[in-house]
């Protein structure tokens, strides 16, 4: 395979999103040079930040900052936070995931992808589910959709009304900013809920595509598209397209964020994953 890698997409998937920070840089690392030769990235859920990572070449930085927020964490549901006198979240997640970005990203980080293009995508409910009516109805029908027909690309959300957002590292100017449209992007309550972007209440993107790979239709060059579990039938064979998935099932669950060794695990994997993919690319 004599081709140049141009575009790459980063599927949502939470916690198992650690797997594609490990096959860049396992790629990387093997030779394949993606960190020069990729331009475009399209991402969306937890793929936002890995994408970030990843182009930035920082992915080995990200695993080991969130593994220490995690080994802090000791579980997924604080219930003592239930009890009289306690304050805090019964799920953390949102504040760790929060904190995460905003430890890790710097102006700087923004001037270097200046010359890259990220583009995160978001989803819009429809008008007649307002308030938590919106995730309520679509992430059961999401689920379903997968679980019946395996499908990578699913429709049945959009034939609902959810309409898709897109932006990118070009419509921001801060930190802030980008720290914002990676939440929303992200955005499944009541684990990681968001107040919206620019005054549009967003839920995440995965509920349009959680493989966004449609977001690189028209750009010249090849598409590496990186999901973040297996399918259990054959991935689509689309021109200008270069599907991977994991070589083994990943064990974390993509809302553990107590679980640092699950989240090395899955970045050794794609370690592996990536280096076999650049060897016989």
């Amino acid at each position: 395979m004599n081709v140049e890698i141009t575009n790459a997409v980063f599927a949502g998937g939470g916690s198992r999103c650690f797997w594609q920070l490990g096959f860049w840089d396992g790629a990387n690392a093997a030779g394949l040079g993606l960190n020069h030769s990729v331009s475009y990235a399209a991402s969306t859920s937890a793929g936002c930040a890995i994408a970030v990572g990843a182009l930035l070449n920082r992915g080995a930085e990200a695993l080991e900052m969130f593994k220490a927020m995690t080994a802090r964490n000791p579980r997924n549901i604080h219930w003592h936070n239930l009890l009289p006198g306690h304050h805090g979240r019964l799920l953390p997640h949102i504040a760790m995931y929060r904190e995460a970005l905003e430890s890790f990203l710097t102006p700087a980080d923004l001037e270097q992808l200046a010359d890259k293009q990220v583009d995160f995508l978001l989803s819009i409910p429809p008008v007649f589910l307002p308030g938590i009516l919106g995730p309520l109805a679509a992430f059961p029908v999401y689920g379903l959709e997968k679980h019946l027909t395996g499908a990578v690309h699913p429709r049945w959300t959009q034939k609902m009304g959810f309409r898709p957002l897109v932006k990118g590292n070009r419509d921001v100017r801060k930190v802030a900013e980008l720290v914002d449209i990676i939440l929303g992007a992200s955005c499944v309550p009541p684990v990681l809920p968001s107040p919206g972007v620019g005054g549009v209440r967003v839920l995440d993107g995965g509920l349009i595509d959680s493989v966004p790979a449609g977001l690189t239709e028209g750009r010249s060059g090849t598409t590496l598209v990186l999901l973040s579990k297996r399918y259990r039938k054959p991935l689509p064979r689309i021109g200008g397209r270069l599907y991977v998935q994991p070589s083994e099932q990943i064990s974390i669950d993509k809302f553990d964020y107590a679980n640092p060794d699950g989240l090395q695990r899955a970045y050794d994997l794609g370690i592996r994953d990536g280096g076999q993919f650049a060897r016989r690319a």
